[in-house]
């Protein structure tokens, strides 16, 4: 099989993948959404420490879902980073 024979629908490749960070966002207090997204857009911010700061906060979200998330790849597609 070659890339010739890849079949990706059009629904998939404008909507991304499904997103634990967008569904979170939807779910807890607007306040606190604005807040994670200063932090997601804040380059100077670790995913992985972000991540270790919301699970004590009670958000289960790994470093490589907000990366996913903050690069745009996923189905808000709204790049906070550019890497």
């Amino acid at each position: 099989m070659g890339i010739a024979d890849l079949v990706i629908s059009a629904e998939k490749v404008r909507k991304g993948p499904p997103c634990t960070v967008c569904e979170a966002l939807k779910r807890i207090e607007p306040e606190d959404a604005e807040a994670l997204i200063r932090l997601l857009s804040d380059p100077d911010v670790r995913y992985s420490e972000l991540s270790d700061a919301l699970a004590g906060e009670g958000l289960d979200l790994s470093a490589g879902t907000l990366s996913r998330h903050a690069r745009g790849r996923c189905e808000a597609r709204t790049k906070l980073r550019r890497a």
